[in-house]
Order: C-alpha cells, then structure tokens, then sequence
C-alpha cells in the first residue's frame, strides 16, 4: 500500500505531465508569433494586409477614445452639480432659517425652497439614470471588441507563420529532390552496388518531406480558417458599432439637453415667486414704516399745542350779542386764513333781540378741524421731506425700462415706476458718471443711482 508521500508525489506527477503539452504548445505560439514580428518588422517576411479592416480598426480606435474622454467628463460635471446641491441646500436652508414667521407668505417662501430641494434631487436622479449609465453601457462594448481585434491579430500572425514555414519547407523540399534526383543518375551510370540502397535512401528522404509538407499545408489550412472566420465577424460587427454612435448620440444629448431645460425652468418660476414674496415684504415694510412716523408726528403735534381754556369758553356767553358776533367773524377770518380749504362755519349764532350767549359748541368744532388740518399738513410735509431725504427733488421721471442694479448704491425699478431727482451730497457727485443721476424711489423710499437713458422726464 502506498503511503501518504507517495500518493502526493504521484498526483503532483501526473499533473506536471497533463499540463506539460499545453505549456509547451504556449510558449511554442509566443515563440512562433514573436519571430513572425521580427521578421515583419525587419522586412524578412510579407504582412497579410487589410486596407478595409485597417480602417475599421483606426475608427474603432478614435471612437473609443472619445467616448472615454466623453464619460471622465461627464463624471467631473456630474461631480460638481453634487457639490452645487449640498452648498445650494445649505445656504436655502439658512434663509428659510432667517425668514421670520410672521412674516408675509412665511409658509409659501418656505414652500417654494423646499420645492427647490425637491427639484434638484430629480434632476441629479433623471441625469444618472437616463444619460450616465446608458453612457456606461455603450462604453462597456468597446473591451470586448477590443479583445477580438487582438485575438484577430494573434490568428493573422499564426497564419503568417504557418504560410512562411510552409514556403521555406517546399523550397527545401525541392531542392532536396533535385539534389536526390542528380544523385540516382550519377549512382545509375557509375553501376556501383551502393546505387540500390542509397536509392532506397533517398525515396525515404523524400517520403518523409512530403509527408511534413502535407502536415504543414494541413496546418496552414487550419490557422486560415481560424484567422478569416474571426477577421470576418469583425468586418461585419465595427463598421455597425461606429455607424450606431450617431444615434446613441443624438438620443443622449437630447435627454441631456431636456432634462437640463425643464430643471431650470422650474427653478426660475420658484426662485420668480420667492421674488415676488421678498417684493411683497419689502412694500409692506415701507408702508408700515411710513404709517408709524405718521403716528409719531401726530402725536407730537397733539402734544405741542396749546390746550383750549373752557373757562374763557363759558365766559363769553356773558358777552353782548354785538360782541359776539364781532368776535366770531374775526374767529372765521382766522379760520379761513389759516386753513382755506375747511368749510367752517360762522362760530356765533342768535340776532341781536336775542340776550343768549354764545355757546362752547362751535368753539370746539372749529379747534378739532384746525387740529385735523395741522396734523395732516404735517403728516404730508413730513413724507415729502423724508422722500427728499433732507433736499428738495429737482424734478421727477418715469421708468421707460426696468433695472437691475450691478452696484450696491445704484437703484432698483420697474417700467412705470415714478424717480424723484435730486442734486446729492457733494461725494455723491464726485462718484456720478456721466449719464447717470441720482433719485429716490418714490414707492420704495429708497436712494441711489440710476442711468438716464432707461427714464424719461415728466
């Protein structure tokens, strides 16, 4: 019984000599393609050419390297719209964040950021669905053809080398039976005894070529077959590879283009509302400032005059009727000449039969309308002063064009919007180009520059 070593030595063995021929039948191909390219390269031996497959193979080429550049840069944008995203959320967020809630439209602002959100994730989603991976895809194709070219190249250099071992094995073959054939003559005339065997040599000789040339011509018929089999399903399969490219290409540009389209569409109409909302705060913030410095002037007006004296009210009754009525007349001449558009009337009443005094009544109807028209007299020469912003406007235009400021201090406005126009502080004008002024937005209240050209006097 053998023993455990020698069972292992005997499997070891036999696995040597069942992989020996196709070790030896390897290295024997390598051997024989590697001198097949040294001989091609030193101009020894003839190449088995192709113009047609030659050009199939340069377009193979070019497009395959196109593609690859074609999806390196897809991945680089693909990469950095990522990157957009996160720092695009981070910073809406933070102004969803700082958007007060009770602030006008507070949920619709915050509506419309999280849409923003929403839409960049389907955008990024349709971009590696719909035009990366069918881009991979079509990339994918190339390895495999391109191990089929190298296959063709290696069954072309056996074929080669097959053909010149067959045409250097007749070549010898010939000359060896033209060398037998002079030998038999010569052994013929001359009559030795050695002319039969060496006859029977030579027969041998020549017996023994033609069966290699057979061999060979065998061989070579194989390795023909091999080679055009192979050549010919490739001639067949990279022309429709390279014809293709040009509808996977327009199909991927258009999703690429449309999903490009509709992500930006919809990013302008939400970021066009969120626009409209900041419009909407910033009018009612102005209205609201407005109304409280109102408020403010009012109440110190109130406070600044001086408070009406009844008992001066109730002495007048004591007074005649002719007194009265002197005393009142002057009263609505006062009255008149102070605030010519109230339609007061007379103070005083009764004729002079009547012994009644004068009543407080009208007095402090007359003191309430001079108070409204104090307060809005003020309330007006206070807005006019806060538009001027301590000058008096020049003259006002209309907007012919809307504008979008570049610089922080120029002004904002839409077509129709009313510019007051003002002279401005002397490094104001230092800074003014030629062309441009300076005014006061009258609906926003706000100061700066604008171009001319986009106004027109009124």
């Amino acid at each position: 019984m053998m023993s455990l070593s020698d069972q292992k030595t005997n499997r070891t063995s036999s696995f040597n000599h069942s992989m020996m021929p196709s070790v030896k039948s390897k290295l024997m191909k390598n051997f024989g393609r590697t001198k097949e390219k040294i001989l091609q390269g030193m101009g020894k031996t003839d190449r088995t050419s192709d113009e047609n497959f030659d050009v199939y193979v340069q377009n193979f080429e070019s497009q395959h390297a196109q593609v690859s550049k074609l999806n390196k840069e897809l991945n680089k944008y693909l990469n950095c719209l990522r990157e957009t995203q996160k720092s695009s959320k981070a910073f809406y967020d933070t102004l969803r964040e700082t958007y007060e809630a009770d602030w006008p439209a507070s949920d619709l602002f915050a509506e419309q950021i999280e849409l923003l959100e929403i839409k960049w994730s389907d955008y990024l989603a349709k971009l590696h669905k719909d035009v990366q991976l069918p881009l991979v895809s079509y990339l994918n194709e190339f390895p495999e053809h391109k191990k089929k070219i190298e296959k063709r190249y290696n069954r072309l250099l056996d074929y080669d080398n097959a053909r010149h071992t067959l045409q250097n094995a007749e070549h010898k073959t010939s000359k060896k039976l033209g060398q037998n054939s002079h030998s038999t003559i010569n052994n013929t005339s001359a009559g030795s005894s050695s002319s039969s065997s060496s006859t029977a040599s030579n027969n041998h000789a020549t017996t023994d070529q033609l069966t290699k040339l057979t061999k060979l011509k065998i061989e070579l018929e194989d390795k023909q077959h091999v080679y055009e089999d192979l050549n010919q399903t490739l001639c067949l399969a990279l022309p429709v590879l390279y014809e293709n490219r040009l509808k996977f290409y327009s199909s991927m540009f258009q999703t690429f283009f449309h999903t490009e389209t509709i992500f930006h569409s919809d990013c302008v109409e939400a970021k066009s509302k969120l626009d409209d909302i900041c419009e909407k705060l910033s009018i009612e913030t102005s209205q609201m400032r407005v109304g409280q410095t109102t408020e403010v002037n009012s109440v110190e007006i109130e406070r600044d005059l001086p408070p009406i004296d009844s008992e001066s009210t109730d002495n007048n009754n004591d007074y005649s009727t002719d007194e009265n009525e002197t005393d009142n007349q002057h009263n609505t001449n006062s009255i008149t000449e102070f605030a010519p558009n109230l339609n007061s009337e007379p103070v005083g009443g009764g004729s002079g039969d009547d012994s009644g005094g004068l009543s407080a009544r009208p007095v402090e109807q007359s003191t309430s309308l001079i108070y409204s028209y104090l307060v809005d007299r003020i309330s007006e020469s206070s807005q006019d002063e806060r538009r001027n912003q301590g000058g008096k406007f020049l003259y006002k235009v209309k907007a012919t064009y809307p504008y979008d400021p570049k610089e922080i201090d120029e002004l904002a406005f839409d077509k129709e919007d009313i510019i007051a126009v003002v002279d401005g502080t002397e490094s104001e004008k230092e800074d003014l180009d030629e062309g441009w002024l300076i005014g006061i937005h009258e609906l926003s209240n706000k100061r700066g520059l604008f171009p001319e050209n986009f106004t027109k006097k009124i």
